[in-house]
């Protein structure tokens, strides 16, 4: 079984569907997919369509919404501004506007449903354990495994809380493996590597943060992946939703410059 697990990363995950576009150009299809935080948006995505070519639209229109057209890039906002958390700005509203728009597209959806098999990933906050979300109902699993630490409030379920997967497991390749994948490609959101004495605001701080993660985590599960596909996406603000398309075209030269190795491993 080919699968695809689907890294973490805020709103960088446009990265993804500019990649997933690319494979599907090259002829590779997945047989399972598997996301974590921004990754189970994006997989559950192309799970459920089928394709990118919706998957592309569907982003786009997001960042087209009037609400989200208005809202200034983080590279907008003066540096002073920022030491009040106003860079939180680019991300709160149009980030409830994801969620409702998740509500009314997934809203009823089951993950038996769906046409391509699907896996998230979520933190269980009171036993510390991942949580990996493969039947029932497919939006409050989403929601859990977005559930950003400090921006959302965590997500019941089964009267159990949870909160965004890529806590515990950033790039779900560990939990790829276990259901049971044989050929696995990893798409990895790149993060600033910001210092402690560097972090002026909250968006630095998820920065930092994703850049610990990083590197404890890639030495213990990237090596179980066939291909890790790495998308830099350093330069981006993980809480700035308003470089949608900037980051899909990353995402796609990502791929195309490693192309004649994706088809050598793959095909």
């Amino acid at each position: 079984m080919q699968a695809l697990a689907l890294s973490g990363g805020g709103a960088k995950g446009a990265a993804h569907v500019g990649a997933l576009m690319e494979l599907e150009k090259m002829g590779i299809k997945f047989d399972m997919v598997v996301g974590t935080s921004i990754g189970s948006l994006v997989g559950v995505g192309y799970a459920a369509l089928g394709n990118t070519d919706l998957l592309y639209e569907y982003a786009l229109k997001l960042q087209k919404m009037t609400l989200i057209k208005k809202v200034p890039s983080s590279k907008e906002i003066k540096p002073f501004i920022r030491c009040f958390g106003a860079n939180l700005l680019p991300a709160s509203l149009p980030s409830f506007i994801y969620f409702w728009v998740l509500k009314a597209i997934l809203k009823g959806l089951k993950f038996e449903d769906l046409a391509i098999k699907f896996a998230c990933t979520a933190v269980n906050i009171g036993n510390g354990e991942l949580k990996v979300f493969t039947e029932g109902e497919v939006l409050p699993a989403v929601k859990a495994s977005m559930a950003i630490p400090g921006v959302f409030r965590p997500v019941k379920i089964d009267g159990e809380k949870y909160t965004d997967g890529g806590v515990l497991e950033i790039l779900p390749i560990r939990t790829t493996k276990r259901l049971g994948a044989d050929k696995i490609v990893g798409l990895k959101l790149l993060s600033k590597k910001i210092n402690y004495n560097e972090v002026k605001n909250a968006a630095d701080a998820f920065d930092r943060i994703d850049g610990v993660r990083e590197n404890i985590l890639q030495n213990i599960t990237e090596k179980e992946a066939d291909i890790i596909i790495e998308l830099p996406t350093q330069n981006f603000n993980t809480l700035d939703f308003t470089q949608t398309e900037e980051l899909i075209e990353l995402g796609r030269n990502s791929v195309v410059d490693r192309k004649e190795e994706i088809l050598e491993k793959l095909v």
